[in-house]
């Protein structure tokens, strides 16, 4: 999630009555890519169980004009809404005494992950009136799908989540991009963006709580993944332009990878390759920032990193006024979606035929 999601969200207190977006006059990009077009900014994705609809974080906008949210998109029509949801608490998710949300969640970073019963937890960053990751039952509802508000876990502290990610023992692990004692401005924009330490790796257990990951401070933490096996944790930061791991076993950092733009949100191919998307230009995009201006022309690219060699695959990548603000890249089927937290599009692509072959990763 974007340093510029929350800040902008701040402007506008994630308020109601969003605008219609409206989209820019020219919805062609170069080959081989396609745009969706008019639609609200897509800042995180994840795709559903039955592989026919894209989960989406709806951002602010660096104008603040977006009412931030879930949404869900069928793929094979791309027909876009809001996500249903309704609110049954259930013993087992999230910890005791965690309220309901007195608004809906301004969805940011979100994962999406089966427990072991068999169901679908849909994990979502929440800044609305409290820092929280709130725990949401994906289920099926005839040819769509809608969520069941089930339970939460309330930060106490400082801290300020951007992603967060399930592991196999029903917890979770977040990126906290910085602390601060309110989300309201001003913040210290230049000391959060200049590349050093503002944040921390976190993690939440039912028995143990949220602690801090000791050895995890960094520069702007900001998307997370998690090996299979529960040990690795990959995490980018996006100030510093790197990809990071975290030993969760031995806790400590193990590897930083410096891969020369801002990547963003990080996803799991089906084959086991880590796909990461970002803008290749933080200066551009602070003077976007002060001006509140929306649309904001932003070169981005988009890689393919082996977790276990190395390997960095180049998927794609353009310059600026192409797709504004990109923060994300997920594969669906043999396509790949491109969301950014700015703009008015998302694209797709056929998938490079690399990423259907196994990383021979036994982490992922």
């Amino acid at each position: 999630m974007a340093f510029s999601t929350v800040f902008y969200a701040l402007l506008t207190l994630y308020s109601a009555g969003a605008e219609a977006t409206e989209a820019s006059p020219t919805c062609q990009v170069p080959s081989p890519a396609t745009a969706i077009c008019a639609i609200e900014p897509p800042e995180d994705l994840e795709v559903t169980p039955d592989g026919k609809h894209l989960l989406m974080s709806i951002t602010p906008g660096l104008d603040g004009r977006h009412h931030s949210r879930l949404m869900i998109m069928a793929l094979d029509t791309q027909h876009q809404q809001d996500l249903p949801l309704r609110y049954e608490a259930e013993v087992g998710w999230g910890e005791s005494g965690c309220a309901q949300p007195s608004q809906l969640p301004a969805a940011h970073g979100i994962h999406l992950s089966t427990r072991a019963d068999g169901r679908h937890r849909l994990l979502v960053v929440n800044h609305q009136d409290r820092e929280a990751i709130e725990e949401i039952e994906l289920v099926q509802q005839g040819n769509s799908w809608e969520g069941i508000w089930r339970g939460c876990a309330a930060s106490r502290g400082l801290a300020r989540f951007n992603d967060v990610a399930a592991l196999p023992d029903g917890g979770w692990v977040a990126t906290v991009m910085f602390e601060s004692s309110s989300m309201r401005p001003p913040l210290p924009v230049e000391q959060l963006l200049d590349g050093r330490n503002t944040g921390y790796l976190m993690r939440w257990s039912a028995g143990q709580g949220m602690s801090v990951l000791p050895g995890s401070a960094a520069p702007f933490p900001n998307g997370i993944q998690v090996s299979a096996d529960g040990h690795q944790l990959w995490f980018t930061t996006w100030t510093a332009g790197g990809i990071w791991r975290y030993d969760l076993q031995r806790q400590a950092l193990e590897t930083r990878i410096n891969v020369g733009y801002h990547v963003d949100n990080l996803s799991w191919s089906d084959s086991g390759w880590l796909l990461g998307a970002g803008i290749t230009d933080l200066h551009a995009f602070q003077q976007c920032f002060r001006h509140h201006q929306e649309d904001c022309a932003l070169g981005f690219r988009v890689l393919a990193l082996n977790p276990t060699s190395g390997e960095i695959l180049p998927v794609y990548e353009a310059g600026a006024g192409v797709l504004d603000g990109v923060s994300v890249a997920l594969q669906a089927g043999s396509q790949l979606y491109i969301g950014a937290f700015d703009g008015d599009r998302l694209l797709y692509l056929d998938a490079p035929a690399k990423l259907f072959q196994p990383s021979n990763n036994s982490l992922q």
